[in-house]
């Protein structure tokens, strides 16, 4: 369920006072360092992002307290070197340093926020290290919205970093930042990516294959959202995606997000056990279906760096694009800002 700007800026007063406000033409990026330095966005008088409020007042103290808005996560999630399962137990987890530690702001003013958390990570392999997480949240300095649009809009990039201080070797450690958006809602929700080629773009081997909830088109791919079965699907990034989005007609929303492929190697992030191993898939987006639990994700991926066969430090760079106004005029503008016409046909 959507949570209006009152609710939500009630909820920052009270439990995370450390708020980095960005503003924008018609919106503001909230970075929350508290908030396990999850970043949420507003246009108007509506929060964009989903947000548990309750959760935020009273956070569990035994469940992963999955809060919303925007995270970064080191993958992979699950396979040999997961950081979501230790290494001698099947039971799914999230690492105290995702799940509950704070940030802290690093440096702050009214157009970035950079941000930083550090502390120990185990992956399924046994490998304990420190590692430290940094996010750059900017805002964009142009209109979101092209003239001639009736739209209102907000854009900002996230530059997102991972190292880790110990010198390890990929055979035994793998890492990569991960960012994962979330909002409210599934049933009606189309997500959709551009791609160059879609045959064979979509890794639909995480868990619970979407089958024909996928519609394969010229150009890309949409994903009917909602149903009571979760699903996760990834992109490859050898059909070169250009962008991630989704179109929420009861919200007159559209979200789009891009990162562009770089050096290093993809490995599969998937939760799951990775019977073909590490290097079974190569994504550069996700796109999480939340099923019965009424949320979605769209996801950006890095790859792993090296020097000389060790771990290097790792980064993502995501744009995030949010537009509101009558589904026609999303249309037109995915159709003539980004040359995605498939979209016209939902």
């Amino acid at each position: 369920m959507a949570v209006t700007l009152a609710e939500f800026i009630d909820c920052l007063r009270v439990h995370a006072p450390d708020v980095v406000p960005l503003p924008g033409q018609d919106g503001i990026v909230f970075v929350c360092p508290k908030l396990q330095g999850r970043i949420f966005c507003t246009l108007g008088d509506e929060l964009i992002h989903r947000l548990d409020v309750p959760l935020v007042a009273k956070p569990s103290k035994t469940e992963f307290n999955n809060l919303g808005g925007n995270s970064l996560w080191p993958a992979p999630e699950g396979g040999s070197f997961a950081f979501n399962y230790p290494p001698d137990s099947d039971e799914w987890y999230v690492p105290s340093l995702v799940g509950d530690a704070p940030a802290e702001i690093m440096d702050a003013d009214e157009d970035q926020a950079l941000i930083m958390k550090s502390g120990t990570l185990i992956n399924r392999a046994g490998v304990t290290t420190t590692v430290t997480m940094l996010r750059n949240v900017s805002i964009a300095h142009d209109h979101p919205v092209p003239e001639g649009f009736d739209l209102k809009g907000i854009r900002y990039f996230c530059d997102d970093a991972i190292a880790v201080e110990d010198d390890l070797e990929v055979e035994t450690f793998l890492i990569a930042p991960w960012s994962l958006e979330q909002f409210p809602g599934g049933d009606g929700i189309i997500a959709f990516a551009a791609v160059t080629d879609s045959n064979g773009c979509v890794n639909d081997d995480y868990y619970g294959v979407p089958g024909d909830r996928i519609q394969y088109h010229d150009g890309g791919f949409t994903f009917a959202l909602g149903g009571p079965d979760r699903h996760q699907i990834g992109v490859s990034v050898s059909h070169s995606p250009r962008l991630i989005g989704s179109l929420d007609p009861a919200r007159n929303l559209l979200v789009l997000r891009k990162t562009a492929e770089q050096g290093g190697r993809y490995f599969n992030i998937a939760d799951n056990d990775q019977p073909g191993g590490p290097w079974s898939a190569r994504d550069l987006y996700s796109v999480f279906n939340g099923g019965d639990l009424d949320f979605y994700e769209l996801e950006t991926i890095g790859a792993l760096q090296t020097c000389n066969d060790l771990v290097a430090p790792s980064r993502i760079q995501s744009e995030t694009l949010i537009l509101q106004g009558p589904i026609s005029e999303l249309k037109r503008y995915l159709r003539e800002r980004e040359h995605i016409t498939f979209m016209e046909k939902i």
